[in-house]
């Protein structure tokens, strides 16, 4: 596969900042997705499903509610006029082509994972507990096959890894008032307005949080094992905003992984002149969908700016 697609409204400050969202669990439109049965997890909990099973669960989350996971989604095509519906703002909105070996090798660099970008499989039945040889990311990747016209492909990154998080004014405030100012040091404010706070981490204060002499006290020794302070503090506080759908979880990616622009059919005129100004300096081809005269389908014609 050399392109691989999203669907999304049109904010010029994805074109500002190129940032795309980990979505949290709560806030995914299948009410499924990052929830396996209970059955199979108490089957996990007390059986096991091989010895490398734990350790698949710690590549994504600290727990088995996977709260910590987020996706971010992809798809084969630009031209599906479902996905148009319901991903792009009814066909108002845009499709953003990206080259599949720079975005995934990015992507491996940034998770130290390698092949980052998971296809989705579809299937008519949960995993059952009787299987043997489930694992984690089958768990994480597998649909039902009502969602198969989607073709999706998805990066599965752990929210303590986003560059960025968007939070409600009131929840920040919470966090002082929660935590002391040792663990809020840890956080740059980038941008705030009257209801809401984008802020990240600060890599000298999250290195000289690690840096600093512990006495050995802890209600899970076995955590402090496994993480560092800082990566403690942080799956603490991210998994707490992660259950809050207004939350926002983003993740950086560079400009050059981005080969093309699809602009919806019904896009405003303002729209495409907002777009053709902010790609078009950038030499991406911008292309705007038309209706088919002969076919239930979409043509594009590109836009030169």
């Amino acid at each position: 596969m050399k392109k691989i697609y999203k669907y999304m409204p049109f904010r010029s400050e994805f074109f500002n900042n190129y940032c795309l969202r980990a979505s949290q669990r709560g806030v995914l439109n299948d009410p499924f997705e990052l929830s396996p049965a209970q059955d199979l997890i108490d089957h996990i909990l007390r059986d096991g499903l091989g010895e490398d099973f734990f350790e698949q669960v710690e590549q994504f989350s600290s727990d088995g509610n996977f709260n910590e996971v987020g996706v971010i989604s992809f798809t084969e095509n630009y031209n599906n006029l479902l996905m148009w519906s319901h991903y792009a703002n009814e066909h108002k909105g845009i499709v953003v082509e990206f080259d599949y070996e720079k975005l995934n090798y990015y992507f491996n660099y940034k998770l130290s994972m390698t092949d980052t970008i998971e296809r989705v499989l579809y299937n008519r039945e949960r995993y059952s507990p009787l299987q043997k040889d489930v694992c984690v990311k089958d768990l994480l990747l597998t649909k039902s096959d009502d969602w198969i016209y989607e073709k999706e492909h998805r990066i599965l990154p752990k929210l303590r890894f986003a560059d960025y998080v968007r939070v409600d004014r009131k929840i920040f405030e919470q966090l002082h008032d929660f935590y002391d100012d040792l663990y809020v040091d840890l956080f740059d404010v980038l941008y705030e307005d009257d209801n809401s706070i984008t802020f990240q981490v600060n890599p000298e204060e999250y290195e000289h949080f690690d840096n600093q002499e512990w006495d050995g006290n802890s209600t899970d020794d076995n955590e402090e094992m496994k993480f560092s302070p800082s990566e403690i503090i942080l799956n603490e506080i991210y998994g707490s905003l992660a259950v809050l759908p207004s939350s926002i979880f983003l993740f950086k990616l560079p400009a050059d992984c981005i080969s093309a622009v699809f602009i919806g059919c019904r896009a405003s005129a303002k729209d495409i002149d907002a777009i053709a100004s902010l790609v078009g300096p950038k030499k991406i081809p911008i292309f705007k969908a038309d209706l088919s005269k002969t076919h239930f389908t979409l043509g594009f014609e590109e836009l030169y700016v």
